[in-house]
């Protein structure tokens, strides 16, 4: 049973009349950035240990390893200095808007020391199977948006980088405020860790990174950006609204509005021109401090609308 759309008059919309629980995306249809996946992996470690899953971390990755700054309840976090997010250079409001049932996904705070020591032992495959640190650097799946976090693809966890030929490995991360990078190159032993606690983080991280691997003759690639030369494209297949959990798309020709809702809507929304940079990518002007870009990327393949490399389904034509 379909009723009006909320956001359009057509009454063709493949919006249901109730909201329900469910996925964005059909299983095996595309990669869409999300932590769903280790709130799972959490519960199944809980039940094949017999203990929780930040007890089971502490006792068979953290306590082996010496990671006496790495800890996933706020409580512990208060027994050191610890940084708080900023939006604007004022505080957040709030310390972390995930709930604590996401903790495998979103609870560990660590220093930069630590995250070195544990890409270290993944490297040496001290904790890990050979056969498991293999899987988790080679490539399951490809990508859509490789300009977000510069994916190439993706592995078991691990993001995939290709920097001019040289192969990485890595992750990005993003709590309230607060932004984290890592990059490994696992042939030559080289590890960054960047912890960031305010705005800017993205064009920071953009230069630390380029200039430390540029003095070990890797490459990264350009940043996002427009080309020289414009050229048009059709936005008549993309026109419409998208949604996700907490997010609101409207793509209009070349304007866009990002807006979150439900428990998201601590952040600002966004109002969007977009910039043609191939038939189905577009250089986003206007992000503000969410994404910290000069442009973000906002691609569109198999139906859905990415931005943050999550893909977000249309829910209705425009």
């Amino acid at each position: 049973m379909f009723a009006s759309c909320e956001h359009c008059t057509q009454r063709t919309c493949s919006t249901p009349s109730a909201p329900k629980l469910g996925q964005d995306v059909p299983p095996g249809s595309t990669v869409s950035y999300s932590g769903a996946g280790y709130v799972v992996l959490g519960r199944i470690v809980e039940v094949l240990t017999g203990t929780t899953w930040n007890r089971a971390l502490a006792d068979r990755v953290l306590t082996p390893l010496g990671l006496a700054h790495t800890m996933t309840l706020p409580e512990e976090v208060l027994r050191f200095r610890a940084a708080t997010g900023h939006f604007d250079g004022e505080p957040t409001p709030v310390w972390d808007l995930m709930p604590r049932a996401a903790g495998p996904a979103a609870a560990v705070c660590a220093s930069a020391g630590d995250v070195i020591r544990l890409v270290q032992a993944h490297l040496d495959a001290t904790v890990l199977k050979p056969e498991t640190v293999a899987l988790m650097q080679e490539r399951q799946v490809d990508v859509p948006d490789k300009w977000t976090v510069s994916a190439d693809g993706w592995g078991l966890g691990w993001t995939l980088y290709d920097f001019t030929g040289t192969p990485g490995i890595g992750h990005d991360g993003a709590a309230t405020g607060q932004y984290a990078y890592l990059r490994v190159i696992p042939e030559q032993g080289i590890a960054i860790a960047l912890l960031t606690n305010g705005g800017g983080a993205r064009p920071l991280s953009s230069a630390i990174l380029r200039a430390l691997l540029g003095r070990f003759g890797i490459e990264m690639p350009p940043p996002f950006a427009p080309p020289a030369e414009p050229f048009g494209a059709d936005m008549t297949p993309y026109n419409g609204v998208y949604k996700r959990e907490g997010v609101v798309i409207t793509i209009n020709d070349r304007k866009a509005r990002y807006e979150f809702v439900d428990d998201m809507a601590i952040y600002p929304s966004m109002d969007m021109e977009l910039i043609p940079v191939a038939p189905n990518v577009f250089a986003a002007t206007g992000a503000g401090s969410s994404f910290q870009d000069d442009f973000m990327p906002v691609v569109f393949a198999n139906g859905y609308c990415y931005i943050g490399m999550r893909a977000a389904p249309k829910i209705c034509p425009k």
